[in-house]
């Protein structure tokens, strides 16, 4: 016998290690050059025969796979796996496919031997899934392929598939089904429910925890139900079910068996059986955690989510041991928003059971509210592994890549999730919004509408296809589906998902003002965010809607920096871009005239997620008006950031009314925990003018008057929750000003220069309960000012103010369709003109009626005091009734209000308001006697009488899914003391308009507004120069126009504007001169807004 060559037994040895310590799989891995699949679910016996092999092995998580390599699942197994172009598919038990390869254009080809796979594929024309009987062509889709008993049967549930043989062909579409057998061609056949074909592929949370031992007894109802359990967590329902109907034919009151019948029906959405069958499962064993689990799984399933919570309480008291209630109770704390609860509760899960999918995944994310993402990924990466068919713990991990910026990676987790249960209407909706931030609006549609189908009652899908409508150019049907999620949603507005999975950002950047601001119904808007404030007053959301809604409202600036304030303090951290003029009042630009409006948040993200964000607005058009706004953002983690400038002049439409200004502003806010945030802003503004006042004698104006204004002002804002129903706000405000106003002729010149430095702190403590919101706070506010003049003497005059207020607001929801607001208000003001402590009542109700019929009544009292920055954090209204105007600091005013608000139908709303205001204004009356020197006038503080009474009529049609009417009556009647006639110079004044627009949306996201206003006015007015009262009025037709384009992929939005096209020429005094709406002469601008 020869002796063997060393070389030959190393080389041996080598393969023999190589064998042993390196998978075949791996091998065969490494060897394909294209990898073709991913399995990323396993379940029971999974195997795969790699090509050019004999053996068959296990087929484990992240496995892979390549051309020719054959799988098959054995009895009461599942899997899913990723192909190489992104397709997800999902096998049945008693399942073989072989991966047949890639065609041209990266088509996937799979060889169907035999069982079920439900496909979910969204690029067009890149599989083609070959059967014994017919061959499916797939244009981006989801469908079922089943191949058994000589046939093979298709379902479309979304898309198109063409399904062909040698006997012919037949395309499908979403809903339809079809047939094909040996030699004949496919046919279509009728189903109910297609849907029902994927039962096998659902997810049924467990509910019951068994010995590690249990002994094989057909007899024993326990058995039978562990036994139910295990075909449940496969997806073998009817098998589930016989072994349920043996144990209840055995114990007919066996609370675990009606529990399990309850999981199965919430699965397959019949929850009012659900609920009906848990409760029965409580009754017949009350101290069941099973059944207190299963009760809470209905109870959450019906939106009662207090109802779950405390049905879970009793779980954990009855069974202290088992993990799975503790889990459970875990995920309703974490929907509470109670994050410490969850976290106790969860660690008390892992200490009970460490190897507890639910845990892991709570855990998740809890990391993630927290913004721990990578313990979030580490926590759901760990639930995978535990129960790879859990979709809860694919989501996670798709919300936390997504949270880290990886949007494309994160999408596909929850697609993987999807196909782990493709039923479940929350995590389609959550798929639609993945696909809306890649801008796939088509993909996103069909996700909302697969989601509405699934679960009718869940506001979700509804409130985010309304968004999506919007933003491609269909505000019409938007209404339709954010009234149809305001109506699921308990008749409030909607801002986030009830089942409050993550930190849901849609409501605030999706802004849903703009899609009333579209149609032109913001009164509208304005109802539905006074009735969702006075609902939940920390709600960041709904004071954004009422900021955003307010900027299209006459004087109520105040009112709507104010709700801004508001909202940036409750808010979570975010990428939304801070426009540089949005928190400064009074600008003095007109209405549409500037380079953006005041919100363009339609384009920003719906998820919170690492990313950095530009957006540009410009404007060119007559008069030499040229304006720009550029704002850069970005979030990373725990912190975000904003800057951006303002730029804007215009020469102005008469002599001396240009104007030209700069606003810079940085913002940043930095998450210290998740129950702490801070806030910093600095803004600098830079403003020259001439006369820019609107007055109804159109040669009333000074030609040598000069203003030129500089400030500047820091911010710091805090925010804490101490509880989810307890929460206190803080903000801080510094701001100096300088002001030059001067008056230059060739006869005399007049200057007064104005310095001013103060601070605004205030703090505000939010409590809500179940019919009952508490809001109290107070503020200090001090100031320096100087004011040089040459027109008075002494030529200095120095004036301090100080003011501190102090405010309780309850809203009171009792009946059940009435708020009440019953509070009150306590001012202390001295500013060297008014000094008085006052006591202010607040009373107001909103209520809304069955019949779609909103009531609104209120009385209450103010007292106009000075603000940095115009911006307050004390509640803006009481029953929808602004209490913030731009008076005369120190003014003393009551207001009465009544207000009607009807909706008719989801296509048809108007409405009425009456209201009047009651004022004492304060003011210096300036003498000169004889026998006083000339340079030395006698003053006298006075007060003058003013009332004011406003009364608007709306109604408001979308008689098409093109066409949006709104015409509205508004009539106003100011009347002042005749000592003194404010700056306007008015001592009586009517004014009635009214405006009526045509909104049209056509294709490709081309938008024409034709708006035209009837204006009639008649009043008393004075003459600045010389003390003459002379009466006067006009009526005339204004038409303003516009043709818009949305830019594809959400990129922008592209306009022409022409206001008062007709160049109609008229006499006009208006009422809100910082922000007047009616040009007085043909104006044409050019617009664009672009978001990248």
């Amino acid at each position: 016998m020869r002796p063997i060559p060393t070389r030959l037994i190393i080389l041996s040895t080598l393969l023999l290690l190589l064998t042993v310590f390196i998978p075949l799989d791996s091998m065969a891995a490494e060897e394909c050059e294209v990898l073709v699949a991913k399995a990323v679910s396993v379940q029971g016996i999974a195997e795969v025969r790699r090509a050019g092999e004999f053996a068959w092995s296990p087929i484990r998580l992240n496995d892979t796979f390549c051309p020719g390599d054959m799988l098959r699942l054995k009895e009461n197994s599942r899997a899913a796996i990723v192909l190489s172009n992104e397709t997800i598919i999902r096998l049945d038990q008693n399942t073989t496919i072989v991966f047949s390869g890639i065609e041209k254009r990266e088509t996937s080809l799979l060889d169907l031997i035999k069982g079920a796979i439900h496909f979910l594929s969204r690029v067009p024309g890149t599989l083609k899934v070959i059967t014994p009987y017919v061959n499916a062509s797939v244009e981006g889709t989801e469908f079922l392929v089943r191949v058994d008993k000589g046939q093979t049967f298709l379902s479309v549930f979304e898309g198109k598939v063409v399904a062909s043989n040698d006997s012919g062909s037949l395309t499908l579409t979403e809903g339809q089904s079809a047939v094909a057998e040996k030699g004949r061609a496919p046919v279509l056949k009728v189903e109910v429910n297609p849907r029902d074909a994927v039962q096998w592929a659902l997810y049924y949370p467990p509910i019951m925890e068994y010995p590690e031992k249990l002994t094989k007894d057909e007899t024993n109802p326990l058995y039978l139900t562990y036994r139910a359990s295990l075909m449940l967590s496969v997806g073998r329902v009817e098998e589930a079910r016989r072994n349920i109907k043996r144990a209840l034919s055995l114990a007919p009151d066996n609370s675990q068996a009606i529990a399990l019948e309850s999981v199965i029906s919430i699965v397959q959405n019949d929850k009012e059986r659900a609920l009906i069958l848990a409760r029965k499962a409580v009754n017949a064993d009350p101290s069941s955690a099973a059944a207190l689990i299963a009760l809470s799984y209905a109870q959450q399933a019906n939106f009662d989510l207090k109802g779950a919570l405390g049905s879970l309480r009793k779980a954990v008291e009855a069974e202290p041991e088992n993990s799975l209630a503790w889990a459970r109770l875990s995920e309703i704390w974490l929907s509470f928003g109670y994050l410490d609860n969850a976290l106790e509760a969860a660690h008390k899960a892992v200490e009970l059971n460490p190897g507890l999918s639910r845990t892991q995944t709570v855990l998740g994310f809890a990391y993630l509210a927290q913004v721990k993402v990578r313990e979030a990924r580490d926590a759901f990466e760990k639930a995978i592994e535990l129960d790879q068919s859990d979709p809860l713990a694919r989501l996670g991990l798709g919300l936390a890549k997504i949270r880290e910026g990886y949007l494309k990676e994160g999408r596909r987790e929850i697609e993987i999730a999807v196909s782990l249960d493709p039923n479940q209407s929350i995590i389609r909706s959550y798929l639609g919004k993945a696909y809306y931030e890649e801008k796939r609006e088509k993909l996103s549609k069909d996700q909302y509408g697969i989601a509405g189908e699934l679960d009718p009652h869940d506001p979700t899908p509804f409130f985010y296809d309304a968004i999506l409508e919007q933003s491609i150019n269909r505000p019409v049907e938007a209404l339709h589906d954010m009234q149809k999620a305001i109506g699921l949603n308990d008749n409030r507005a909607v801002y986030r998902s009830k089942l409050l999975l993550d930190d849901d950002l849609a409501a605030r950047s999706a802004s849903i003002a703009r899609i009333y601001s579209d149609l032109g119904f913001q009164r509208l808007a304005l109802v539905e965010g006074w009735k969702s404030v006075n609902t939940d007053p920390k709600n960041y959301s709904a004071h954004r809607l009422l900021a955003d809604t307010y900027a299209s409202q006459p004087r109520h600036e105040i009112a709507r920096v104010s709700e801004l304030l508001q909202s940036q303090l409750l808010q979570p951290l975010n990428i939304t871009p801070v426009q540089p003029r949005l928190a400064e009042s009074n600008i003095f630009v007109f209405d549409w005239a500037g380079p953006g409006d005041l919100s363009f948040n339609e384009f920003n993200s719906l998820f919170n997620r690492n990313r950095l964000a530009l957006q540009l607005s410009g404007v060119y058009g007559g008069n030499a008006t040229l304006g720009d706004e550029v704002v850069a953002s970005g979030v990373y983690d725990r912190f975000s950031l904003s800057t951006g400038q303002f730029h804007y002049k215009t020469d102005g439409y008469r002599e001396n009314n240009d104007l030209h200004e700069d606003i810079y502003n940085i913002f940043t806010q930095y998450n210290i925990s998740y129950k702490t945030s801070i806030q910093a802003e600095f803004r600098y503004k830079n403003k020259e003018t001439g006369d820019l006042s609107l007055n109804f004698d159109p040669d009333m104006f000074s030609p040598a008057k000069r203003k030129k204004e500089y400030s500047r002002s820091i911010r710091f804002g805090f925010h804490h929750s101490i509880t989810p129903n307890s929460e206190i706000i803080a903000s801080v405000i510094h701001k100096s000003i300088k002001d030059d106003l001067s008056v230059s002729t060739s006869e005399f010149e007049i200057k007064v220069n104005t310095k001013e430095r103060g601070y605004l702190g205030e703090i505000q403590h939010l409590y809500n309960a179940e019919r009952l919101h508490i809001i109290s706070g107070f503020g200090h506010f001090s100031s320096e000012k100087e004011m040089t003049t040459t027109v008075i003497t002494p030529p200095i005059e120095e004036t301090d103010v100080r003011h501190t207020n102090f405010y309780v607001y309850s809203h009171i929801n009792y009946p059940d369709p009435v708020i009440w607001t019953i509070g009150g208000s306590a001012d202390f003001l001295d500013n060297g003109i008014v000094d008085k402590d006052q006591f202010n009542p607040k009373i107001g109700l909103t209520w809304t009626l069955p019949t779609n019929t909103t009531i609104r009544g209120a009385v209450f009292r103010t007292l106009k005091r000075q603000l940095i920055s115009n911006q307050t954090i004390e509640p803006t209204q009481v029953a929808g009734f602004n209490q913030f105007f731009d008076d005369t600091n120190g003014t003393d005013a009551w207001r009465y209000g009544i207000a009607i608000d009807q909706k008719f139908t989801p296509s048809f709303f108007s409405g009425a308001e009456f209201s009047r205001r009651k004022m004492d204004v304060p003011f210096t009356s300036v003498m000169l006697t004889s026998s006083t020197p000339s340079s030395e006038p006698v003053t006298e503080n006075k007060e003058a009488d003013w009332e004011e009474d406003v009364f608007r009529v709306y109604l408001y049609l979308t008689p098409a899914h093109w066409l949006a009417i709104s015409a509205e009556y508004q009539y106003e009647d100011f009347q002042r003391d005749p000592e003194y006639f404010g700056p306007e110079y008015i001592e009586h004044l009517k004014t009635r308009r009214l405006p009526v627009s045509l909104s049209f949306f056509g294709p490709y996201g081309l938008t024409t507004v034709i708006k035209t206003t009837y204006v009639a006015q008649e009043g008393k007015f004075v003459n600045p120069v010389s003390p003459v009262i002379f009466e006067d009025s006009d009526n005339f037709w204004v038409v303003d126009a516009s043709i818009g384009l949305r830019l594809p992929k959400r990129y922008g939005i592209v306009s022409i504007e022409a206001r008062n096209l007709f160049n109609e020429k008229f006499k006009f005094q208006d009422t809100d001169s910082a922000n007047p709406s009616i040009y007085p002469e043909r104006l044409i601008l050019a617009k664009v807004t672009l978001a990248f």
